[in-house]
């Protein structure tokens, strides 16, 4: 049996990292990841490398051993004994929460919450409200509504005696907390150049599905994750291509989700991307998956994917990300694809108002937020005044 290969170190700051100890995910200054045996991952914060190493070294040298870890249960007076009552009882009057990920997510915000503000007694106005200032825009807006609920249903059990009203109320006749102004887009848009760049060093990748992927993108105005989840049995039907805009049914539910559908040949376009990708899904054992690639692993998370040649939404990014990395591009994503594609049907005559349908927005502001502003035609003037 072949020497397995040594583990590459990691270092941060030039500090090398203890084993199981890796940078943060999402590139935090002063937060750090640990794995733990079963495979899960706890993010938390350090003043230093060193502390995080000594953090690492010291759950390392548990691993190995018999001590049984004790749980910590929270007390009643915690914050932490209440939360799980109160996600029971909003999973009890509706059950669909358990099939969302923003609901897990929320779980998730509520457990850090209560780490930030454990007890009950420590929930006043001003602790709120300092908890609430140390947030992001996107933070804030990710949990005020909520957390507007889970306040209610902790003062209707009399759980917050030290609030007279909900903080997180929208009336203005109270003091409520303020969001912070919504910061300026970081991402560079996608511009027809950059795109052309980015598909034309696609096969030299081996990535023909990141084509087709960009391809029906820029064509659709669909997300990666529509886009990866389009199947030859349920969305390619009688010469159509039908789709039920994923964001738009988890908002909307089911019966006001936007419903989209080309009937390719009206669509020459991008009825060449469907027939090219049949053809590889042809070649991919028939893959059920519109956009198909062949791995190089042969093993598959069964989990996250159906068919081995299936192509997620995770993957498509990282490709995409790949390819604009050796092209020397940076500050854009495949999500820009969107952008691209909204700023070319404006430069084709057609109103914000339709756009904003195609891109299954509520507001048309939201539409012109993803516009390239420097690609954007402008309005000839006819007035004239006499001499």
């Amino acid at each position: 049996m072949p020497a397995m290969r040594p583990k590459k170190p990691r270092y941060i700051d030039g500090v090398q990292l203890a084993d199981n100890l890796y940078p943060d995910p999402k590139k935090r200054p002063g937060y750090y990841l640990y794995v733990r045996p079963d495979g899960s991952k706890r993010t938390f914060p350090a003043d230093s490398v060193e502390e995080a190493n000594q953090l690492a070294e010291e759950a390392n040298s548990l691993r190995d051993s018999d001590i049984p870890v004790e749980k910590i249960r929270p007390k009643r007076e915690q914050l932490a004994f209440h939360v799980p009552r109160y996600t029971e009882y909003m999973e009890k009057i509706n059950p669909d929460l358990t099939t969302k990920t923003s609901w897990q997510n929320r779980k998730w915000a509520f457990a850090q919450f209560a780490n930030d503000i454990p007890y009950l007694s420590e929930l006043t106005h001003d602790n709120i409200v300092t908890w609430w200032d140390n947030m992001t825009y996107h933070q804030q807006k990710a949990r005020q509504a909520e957390f507007r609920r889970f306040f209610n249903w902790l003062m209707r059990q009399g759980l917050v005696p030290k609030l007279d009203y909900n903080p997180f109320t929208t009336s203005d006749d109270l003091p409520r907390l303020l969001l912070k102004g919504k910061p300026k887009k970081k991402r560079a848009p996608l511009t027809q150049e950059m795109f052309n760049k980015i598909y034309a060093a696609a096969p030299n990748y081996g990535y023909e599905c990141l084509q087709i992927a960009m391809e029906i993108s820029r064509y659709t105005t669909l997300r990666e994750a529509d886009i990866c989840s389009l199947r030859w049995d349920k969305h390619v039907v009688d010469g159509k291509l039908r789709v039920v805009v994923g964001k738009s049914l988890a908002q909307r539910g089911e019966v006001r989700a936007e419903r989209l559908e080309w009937e390719l040949e009206e669509h020459p376009i991008l009825k060449r991307s469907i027939d090219r990708a049949r053809e590889m899904s042809m070649k991919h054992a028939r893959c059920p998956y519109v956009i198909s690639h062949r791995p190089r692993r042969r093993v598959w998370n069964q989990d996250k994917k159906q068919h081995h040649y299936q192509v997620t939404a995770d993957r498509l990014s990282r490709m995409f990300n790949e390819v604009m990395t050796g092209c020397e591009l940076s500050s854009t994503s495949f999500h820009e694809v969107r952008g691209l594609a909204s700023t070319l049907y404006r430069l084709a005559g057609y109103p914000n108002s339709d756009i904003k349908d195609l891109m299954a927005h509520e507001h048309v502001s939201t539409t012109i937020g993803y516009q390239d502003p420097e690609a954007l035609p402008y309005r000839r003037v006819t007035m004239r005044l006499a001499e």
